[in-house]
């Protein structure tokens, strides 16, 4: 036998659908009643209040053997409010529903509120059509019935949903054991009128908001999804956690008489708010293994002081005034006048939370150094603090002045500050599981009493990032620190349109020096790099002194490449090989990346110098010679000098002159145009490319030994030279790649610099 159906009446009075005035209630009714829907049948209207109820029956997909008992025909209640700001609540009106996932909190568990959609009501109204509605209730009623709305890889539901604000926790609250949990932590709420909550394991010594102290208890496993009444007091809340040997009002009353016994209640504590928070393990199934916890938490309309009248545990002395604990205890105060409301806790950000947001499955763990706190430098950082990139130390003395405010990641409260040291602290607040962020506070030149700690840092370090727009700090890094971690440097040019990124391959086998040089060379062969080292169009004076000058660099384009190479270097960390990369962003927000290829390196002893170039020269010049074969040829050679290190860097050459003497042995450089050239370069490079010397030919069949006529050139060369304190450079180039650099001195002895065949 079959028994009927019992239905929980719904609220309000029953009028026709043509008095009806909410919209979408007129539609879905008047769909229902026309028979446009299918497999739904209508049955009346009603009007509550401000609200608009269309009521009717569906029928369900229900399979042989149902999980969940879910009837063939299920009878729905849906309510409209005005305004329509909110998803009309659909109601299964059958007065023995069962407890399934996905259901709404509610103040009474009867009738049962289903949980349709994930997506916010404000995404789904533009799409919200009565058939798609009502098909929706139906797939959720097919879905139960089968067990499947909640799939077994889905993470489980919250057992307790619903809140009234907003409470923020320890990150490793859940981490901790019953032994090692605190059973007392405080909260500040900055606004009465705005409930959001930050705990904190210690009484903040320095107060400025409302303080409020919070008791912390683990109740037993509870089933997944099954509470869909809302406790609404203390009482009702003990009720439901209670299991085995638990009870919350006798862990309360334990709780509260320990710390009034200890002093760990003063006056003001006692007149404070009072927060509940329950660490509730969930199970899939009862019965089963526990697979996460959830946190609730509630706020409680009491002081401290009137939760421990209310539960039995103390009064008032009626003389003094004072509190008195209850001896024994007065079990018959349950907590029924004890209004509690939901809070919605969340955790602080982790350093694994904050990498898995941004789509980092693993955090690394590499160490970095980075020297240079500026506009980009500071940008840099931020942002891959938000991810929880690498372990870091900042290595910078400047201190934040107001014009740094215009590009800086800095505020004002950090006005006069070491930047390294200010930008280490706030990006520590990112992810508060772990301080990924030391400073050093110094001139990377003039450490001084913190000599030790620099040397320590870089040695240790996976990585030394500069940030300093500054070649003599790259340079230092990279030829005077003895490391070996990997060199990179990222900076932007003097328009802040360009970013450059050059970082050594993970040998070192490639340095930071040698990529410079080549950057340098694909600055003038790129067409699209065409004004890179433009000045800016002007400069501003911030100061008195005549030093206090910056120039105008606009923080678009720092906030555009800092995101841009953030996620570059960190892309970079994860390859072994050299790169020198550059975007070049325009004022309509559009960025061209150019990824320049990176020629071997050779580096050969000559005399007092060292001798630095790369086989795309060598090819360069050996092309050169076989185009003018059985002539010999030549040029000038263009590069740099580090006079400190005694370092000569051939970059690249200006061919023969177009009134050159070329012979098959005998080759006399002309001048045509060569001066010209030569100022081109060094405006397009900032001056870093110059003049340095002359290369020529050899014809086949001979070595690349000075001839003669060399020797004199050599002498000529070295007195021109000699005129800018610089020595003299000459390179002879012969078959099958052979070459010979001769540099301060000529004595005949070949000098070969090792390339491959």
């Amino acid at each position: 036998m079959i028994m009927e159906a019992r239905y929980v009446e719904p609220l309000g009075i029953i009028v026709k659908r043509e008095n009806l005035t909410i919209p979408k209630a007129r539609t879905l009714a008047d769909a229902l009643a026309e028979g446009s829907i299918q497999f739904a049948a209508f049955l009346e209207c009603h009007i509550h209040e401000d609200s608009e109820i269309v009521i009717f029956e569906i029928e369900v997909e229900v399979p042989q053997l149902v999980k969940n008992a879910i009837n063939s025909r299920e009878r729905i209640a849906v309510v409209f409010k005005k305004p329509d700001n909110s998803i009309p609540e659909v109601l299964a009106l059958r007065a023995d529903f069962p407890k399934v996932p996905h259901l709404n909190l509610r103040d009474s568990e009867f009738p049962r509120s289903l949980c349709l959609y994930e997506e916010q009501y404000r995404d789904l109204k533009r799409r919200w059509t009565a058939p798609r509605f009502v098909e929706r209730i139906r797939q959720w009623f097919a879905l139960t019935a089968k067990g499947k709305l909640h799939q077994d890889d889905q993470p489980l539901e919250p057992i307790l949903l619903g809140s009234c604000g907003n409470i923020l926790l320890p990150h490793d609250l859940l981490n901790k054991d019953d032994k090692d949990l605190p059973d007392q932590i405080f909260l500040t709420a900055t606004d009465k009128s705005c409930a959001f909550f930050i705990a904190h394991r210690n009484q903040p010594t320095v107060i400025t908001s409302l303080s409020i102290s919070a008791s912390i208890h683990r109740c037993p496993p509870k089933q997944h999804g099954i509470i869909h009444s809302r406790p609404k007091s203390l009482s009702e809340l003990a009720e439901i956690l209670k299991g085995g040997d638990f009870s919350l009002l006798d862990d309360l009353r334990k709780r509260l008489k320990h710390w009034f016994n200890n002093d760990l209640i003063d006056k003001k504590n006692l007149k404070s708010s009072f927060v509940l928070i329950i660490l509730c393990p969930k199970t899939r199934a009862e019965r089963t293994t526990t697979e996460s916890t959830d946190i609730w938490a509630f706020a409680v309309d009491d002081t401290l002081k009137e939760v421990g009248i209310k539960i039995g545990l103390w009064e008032t002395q009626p003389q003094s005034g004072d509190l008195g604990l209850l001896v024994p205890t007065d079990t018959t105060k349950c907590g029924e006048d004890i209004q509690i409301d939901p809070l919605n806790p969340c955790f602080e950000l982790t350093r694994k939370l904050a990498a898995n947001l941004n789509g980092f499955p693993e955090t690394e763990e590499l160490s970095i150094t980075a020297i240079g706190a500026g506009a980009l430098g500071s940008q840099v950082v931020m942002n891959l603090a938000r991810t929880g990139f690498g372990r870091w130390i900042l290595i910078d003395n400047d201190r934040l002045m107001p014009h740094n405010l215009a590009r800086h990641a800095l505020n004002a409260w950090h006005l006069g500050l070491p930047k390294s040291l200010t930008l280490s602290y706030e990006a520590n607040q990112i992810c508060r599981d772990q301080n990924l962020f030391r400073a050093i506070p110094v001139d990377i030149f003039c450490p001084e009493k913190n000599k030790s700690d620099v040397d320590k840092a870089l040695t240790g370090s996976n990585i030394i990032l500069d940030m300093s727009a500054s070649v003599t700090v790259a340079r230092h890094i990279t030829l005077n620190i003895e490391s070996s971690a990997r060199r990179v440097s990222l900076f932007l040019t003097p328009t802040g349109n360009d970013l450059v990124l050059l970082a050594e391959n993970s040998d070192r086998s490639i340095r930071l020096d040698a990529l410079e040089m080549q950057y340098y060379r694909a600055i003038i062969e790129e067409d699209r790099l065409k004004g890179h080292f433009a000045p800016p169009e002007g400069r501003r004076r911030y100061g008195q002194s005549c030093r206090d000058i910056t120039s105008t660099l606009p923080q678009h384009f720092v906030a555009l490449h800092a995101a841009i190479g953030g996620r570059t270097f960190r892309e970079v960390c994860q390859t072994d090989i050299a790169h020198i990369k550059i975007w070049r962003a325009d004022e309509k927000g559009n960025v061209n990346f150019i990824d320049v290829g990176i020629s071997p390196v050779i580096c050969h002893q000559v005399n007092d110098w060292i001798i630095c170039a790369d086989e795309k020269l060598i090819s360069k010049l050996s092309r050169l010679r076989l185009d003018k074969l059985p002539n010999e040829t030549g040029g000038v050679l263009l590069g740099s000098f580090d006079l400190e290190r005694q370092i000569i860097y051939i970059v690249d050459t200006i061919p023969s002159p177009q009134d050159s003497q070329e012979w098959p042995t005998l080759y006399i450089r002309g001048s045509q145009g060569l001066k010209r050239k030569v100022d081109n370069v060094a405006q397009q490079t900032d001056g870093m490319l110059e003049y340095i010397g002359e290369w020529h030919s050899h014809p086949n069949n001979t070595d690349t030994k000075p001839s003669g006529d060399d020797v004199q050139v050599f002498s000529w060369l070295t007195e021109r030279m000699d005129l800018d304190g610089l020595p003299a450079l000459m390179m002879i180039v012969g078959q099958n790649n052979r070459v010979s650099c001769f540099a301060g001195k000529i004595d005949r002895s070949e000098r070969l610099l090792p390339i491959t065949e």
